[in-house]
């Protein structure tokens, strides 16, 4: 009877032990996919345009091995300040492997958008979700393109992102991943002159500008 009674603890204690890692672990999905973008939905404290040649970086805290990066209008870590873009148009979720330097990056979109995968020579219509290696990107960008309309397969008004990873050492003398954003072409380029209500700017070459 004592035997029973022994077995039937042991099993009600690891029944608790995995059921709490479990709730831990459904806890940690709805947490990064759920509760922390709306966190991070703050507006930026940037208020002028992004500019061709502006750079992100960006490295995965080594304990959570998850990080993401927005891009938006007023919010996210690249806010463009621009009204043809929604907010969390491009999200980009980093994924770190236990043990190495190895990362799966998924790219969600909320807005239009073109995707060039990398060593690609041309932009295709980007899937809701894309997903690639970090290796991949080392020395090959991913490229996107995002505007308010896609008219005919072909965007008019566009800013291009890349993405890239390399490595560097941080002060602990470890090799380290870090990605960089960049913002690439803006066509036609943002009208820096025209300030709308919430101090967002439109496409459109400034007033004045030289015509190229």
């Amino acid at each position: 009877m004592y035997l029973s009674i022994a077995i039937l603890d042991s099993f009600v204690l690891v029944l608790s032990g995995v059921l709490t890692i479990s709730m831990m672990g459904l806890g940690f999905v709805v947490y990064n996919q759920f509760i922390h973008p709306i966190f991070m939905r703050k507006e930026s404290d940037r208020y002028i345009p992004v500019q061709t040649g502006d750079k992100y970086d960006l490295v995965v805290d080594e304990l959570s091995r998850f990080a993401s990066f927005h891009v938006g209008c007023k919010t996210g870590q690249l806010a463009t300040r621009c009204n043809a873009i929604t907010e969390d148009h491009l999200i980009f979720q980093f994924k770190k492997s236990r043990d190495s330097e190895d990362y799966t990056i998924t790219v969600l979109k909320n807005g239009p958008s073109f995707y060039k995968p990398p060593r690609m020579e041309h932009y295709g219509k980007m899937e809701s979700k894309e997903s690639f290696d970090s290796y991949e990107i080392i020395g090959h960008p991913a490229e996107f393109r995002i505007s308010d309309k896609i008219t005919k397969d072909r965007m008019v008004n566009f800013i291009e992102i890349s993405l890239t990873s390399s490595f560097y050492f941080n002060r602990s003398g470890k090799e380290r991943m870090k990605f960089t954003f960049e913002v690439g072409k803006i066509q036609p380029g943002i009208n820096r002159k025209v300030r709308f209500r919430g101090d967002v700017y439109g496409f459109g070459k400034e007033e004045g500008a030289d015509e190229d």
